[in-house]
């Protein structure tokens, strides 16, 4: 290789921010997008800051409210490349997603018995869930790049 071929580090250090934009513009059109997080985390929310407030049957058809969920996310991934799973995920990811197990776990002591009390309870458990699921999506995303970055050719 001679000198013409090699670029300077300037050029080599835009060449590889470009690379590090496209892999994490590729990654991030092949997650759920962030307006359905979002509503995940709130629908879920909903339900089980309900829990005590409504009739008991009521709540039990309840999930049936992912339904439209299920839905827009199966239009959404026809039209979108196949996503690659993250072969591991980072600690970070794992914490979070523990916390929010045990968020849900700890909301089942908090029964509101009217629905003036059912308002913290779903405004907690939204920022909860939403912040959850957003670090997660993120993480994710790191991982998957960092995955491709680190495959051999």
């Amino acid at each position: 290789m001679n000198n013409s071929q090699i670029p300077s580090e300037r050029e080599a250090a835009s060449q590889l921010a470009a690379a590090e934009e496209a892999a994490s513009g590729t990654v991030s059109a092949t997650e759920a997008p962030g307006a359905f997080m979002i509503v995940l985390g709130l629908v879920t929310a909903a339900i089980f800051s309900l829990y005590g407030v409504i009739d008991i049957a009521l709540w039990y058809w309840s999930p049936v409210l992912f339904v439209p969920l299920i839905a827009w996310y199966a239009y959404w991934s026809r039209q979108r490349p196949k996503r690659r799973p993250a072969l591991r995920h980072s600690g970070k990811y794992i914490a979070v997603m523990l916390f929010m197990m045990l968020a849900l776990q700890l909301c089942t002591f908090w029964i509101p018995q009217t629905w003036l009390f059912a308002i913290p309870k779903f405004l907690a458990l939204a920022a909860v869930f939403t912040g959850s699921l957003w670090i997660m999506r993120r993480e994710t995303i790191k991982s998957r790049i960092k995955d491709g970055n680190e495959q051999a050719i």
